[in-house]
């Protein structure tokens, strides 16, 4: 009997009861077939045999309401932490997590796990179990589209609910049936490209996952799960193409920094020649040194582009790749160098982790190039809703204005210029000579 049924039945049952009270008080006492104390005692004992059983039926009722509120308390805080983390995270290895384990909390079922489709290899792969019997649900990670459970919803795009699972021959997984497990719902993950993955929830009780409210409730989490992983995907294919832009651009300026060096290489060991002809060996010597000295600096620029290009080629957070960048580079150009963070720090999105990662790439490179430091400093400032990133040395420093009103451009500075601009950050400069460089930004974090 529904909650409503039994709400209504609290108020009609009174009002007969009382009906009936008042009749039957009314017609003995018309009739005279009994004295006052007597009706008087009669219908005191109406009463208490009236009351006793419905106070008890009040009481059911109450109870009833509490569980349902206390169910659907579950189930809102279920949707509002699943909510939560889709909003605040493009990574599914935080995501699901959080979404598995509020469902399991939220239902009767004692196992969920994700698994997502991979378009080109036709199939789904297991990306998540959370919950009991881990290692049964694990004997198999991968399934074709069609293929056992996972593959039949993924390719009809239709539910799948069953409570009889070990009669089930559709169901392929031969140790969840030997672990017990009798029911097993598997929901579509739909996008509007299609279906993105699947959802399946575990119980070892037959009667599970069989409210209304929890079948409500999964339909959601579905939805929410969907969106993590449609959002997952969007993320790694613009994180690859930025990638991808950065690498073809850092290629490019090496090329470029190459002819050059080639070029004056190829004038200088022409001179060089012509020096030995004419036995000048002291001013050979001396182009022989210069050359030398490109060659060096050629090869460090060169090992320093290969660092750049492998950084952050693996999905990693621009922090966890600077850190890594910075120590490296510290060891491979014997200069000093540390990174330090204050605040809490947030996360970046993709086309500014790319700009700042190269930001401070070439700003370190210029120290190495250019300032005689022996000490370089990387310091990330986190607020709640700004940035600022400051790269310092304590090298030689130098005039702007010099370098502003000289032959050729400082392409170093344009270039962190104008990557600053594209994320819309202000970029300072703060040098003098013999006082050091900072190169300055200050950064305001995206809405969302």
């Amino acid at each position: 009997m529904n909650l409503n049924r039994l709400l209504l039945i609290a108020i009609v049952v009174p009002a007969i009861f009382v009906i009936a009270i008042l009749g039957a008080s009314y017609f003995p006492h018309q009739a005279r077939l009994l004295s006052h104390e007597d009706e008087h005692l009669i219908l005191s004992m109406a009463m208490i045999v009236g009351i006793i059983p419905f106070a008890f039926f009040m009481l059911h009722i109450f109870r009833r309401i509490e569980r349902h509120i206390i169910q659907q308390n579950r189930e809102l805080n279920a949707l509002l932490k699943v909510g939560r983390a889709v909003e605040e995270s493009v990574d599914l290895s935080r995501v699901l997590p959080v979404a598995l384990e509020a469902t399991l909390e939220a239902t009767t079922a004692e196992a969920a796990e994700v698994w997502v489709v991979e378009p080109k290899e036709e199939a789904l792969f297991l990306r998540l179990h959370i919950g009991a019997a881990r290692e049964a649900f694990e004997q198999v990670g991968r399934f074709k589209l069609g293929e056992g459970y996972p593959g039949i919803v993924a390719e009809t795009g239709r539910p799948i609910l069953a409570h009889d699972l070990p009669n089930d021959c559709r169901f392929l997984r031969e140790d969840v049936k030997a672990a017990g497990f009798k029911t097993l719902h598997a929901m579509p993950l739909r996008r509007s490209g299609g279906t993105v993955g699947v959802l399946i929830v575990a119980s070892r009780n037959p009667q599970a996952l069989t409210s209304e409210g929890e079948l409500r409730l999964l339909e959601l989490v579905a939805e929410h799960i969907a969106i993590a992983v449609e959002n997952a995907q969007l993320h790694e294919e613009v994180q690859t193409l930025a990638i991808l832009g950065e690498r073809e651009r850092l290629a490019r300026e090496m090329h470029d920094g190459l002819a050059q060096v080639l070029g004056y290489v190829n004038t200088k060991a022409q001179a060089v020649k012509e020096l030995l002809r004419a036995r000048q060996l002291d001013t050979a010597v001396q182009q022989m040194e210069q050359l030398e000295s490109a060659a060096q600096e050629t090869y460090d620029d060169v090992r320093e582009g290969i660092l750049a290009l492998s950084t952050n080629g693996r999905k990693r957070l621009l922090l966890e790749s600077l850190r890594d960048y910075v120590q490296r580079f510290s060891d491979l150009s014997g200069l000093s160098t540390e990174m330090v963070m204050e605040g809490t720090p947030w996360v970046f999105d993709t086309g500014a982790e790319v700009q700042l990662l190269r930001i401070v790439q070439e700003a370190l490179t210029n120290a190495r190039k250019h300032a005689r430091a022996g000490k370089v400093q990387v310091l990330f400032s986190f607020g709640d809703d700004t940035c600022r990133l400051i790269v310092q040395d304590d090298g030689r420093g130098f005039d702007p204005e010099h370098i502003a009103r000289g032959p050729r451009p400082h392409l170093g500075l344009q270039s962190m210029r104008e990557r600053a601009a594209a994320i819309g950050a202000r970029f300072t400069l703060d040098t003098a000579q013999g006082k050091g460089t900072r190169i300055i930004l200050d950064l305001t974090r995206a809405k969302t």
